[in-house]
């Protein structure tokens, strides 16, 4: 039972949108694997406000707006390859993450709510494949009541989403008015 010589962490969800709780999210995952993969994952009974592809290029936008050091330059891999954005469809979560090789996944905490959710999931994902432990991380205190629906929300009613997504995220809500 020892630690992989290289870990590589999947963090998945709909990013719809990414936010900055997501973000943060992201920043705790770089600071303790060695690669990270942020996968969207994708619901058929959900609609999704922005498609896969543009979810892919705001995940990647809002990275390099929050870290400019993640990039040299828009062709270049996010921190030199140790961030990966991709999608999934049509599988489980586990065996996404066996495809990617992913040594663990990475699920995000607000509130306590969250807490019986994740503590399903985790049961599950532990009986189809324990080599892959589940790592929880709890956002920072400001981004506790930040979420995709919320931003979408306040979007639809014309207030400020600012403090909940990153300025791309906010000029992609803006493109998609009247």
């Amino acid at each position: 039972m020892l630690k992989a010589a290289t870990t590589k962490a999947l963090y998945a969800g709909s990013f719809d949108p990414i936010t900055r709780g997501h973000l943060d999210i992201i920043g705790k995952a770089l600071m303790t694997f060695d690669a990270v993969h942020v996968a969207i994952g994708t619901n058929p009974r959900k609609t999704r406000t922005f498609d896969v592809e543009q979810s892919q290029r705001l995940i990647a936008e809002s990275i390099a707006e929050l870290w400019p050091e993640a990039r040299g330059s828009a062709r270049e891999p996010l921190f030199g390859g140790a961030l990966e954005v991709g999608e999934y469809a049509n599988q489980s979560l586990i065996g996404y993450a066996r495809r990617i090789g992913a040594t663990h996944i990475v699920r995000g905490l607000r509130e306590a709510s969250d807490f019986t959710d994740e503590f399903n999931l985790h049961g599950v994902a532990g009986r189809i494949d324990p080599s892959i432990p589940m790592v929880h991380f709890i956002c920072a205190s400001q981004f506790l009541h930040v979420s995709s629906s919320t931003a979408k929300e306040l979007d639809a009613v014309g207030e400020p989403i600012d403090w909940l997504v990153m300025p791309c995220v906010e000029a992609a809500f803006a493109g998609r008015r009247p």
